[in-house]
């Protein structure tokens, strides 16, 4: 049996569509946790371990998905999880229950996913220079 199988279809399309990354899993895992608690943006950047220069944009790409709250309070930006639907709280609690159960699938995944679209990029070049 394929690892894969054993991640809801929901799931993996919900990653497909929302996650970009390992270190945007791991930012939705810990504000999973957290619950209604904000993270400090610092504070996520060192648990999450992201590159600062990164955590913004990151942080910005789940916002633009729906899935995350950014806010600043006394010179600190702070962020919760904060789904814009009752689907999207459902598919984000589906991924953190699928991600505490099998991590090393979803990581896999994710990095698969990004091998796929290099390798696409890689194979439109080649087709790209055969033809000129």
């Amino acid at each position: 049996m394929n690892p894969v199988d054993l991640i809801p279809h929901e799931v993996l399309r919900f990653i497909d569509d929302h996650v970009e990354s390992i270190e945007q899993l791991e930012i939705l895992r810990l504000l999973g946790e957290a619950g209604a608690t904000p993270w400090n943006v610092a504070d996520l950047t060192q648990a999450s371990q992201t590159r600062p220069d990164a955590i913004q944009a990151h942080l910005a790409r789940l916002e633009a998905h729906g899935l995350l709250k950014t806010e600043t309070h006394e010179n600190a930006v702070l962020c919760r999880l904060a789904p814009t639907s009752a689907a999207l709280a459902e598919r984000v609690q589906e991924l953190l229950r699928a991600y505490k159960e099998h991590p090393v699938t979803l990581i896999r995944w994710v990095y698969s996913r990004k091998d796929d679209r290099l390798k696409a990029f890689a194979e439109a070049f080649r087709l790209r220079q055969e033809k000129g």
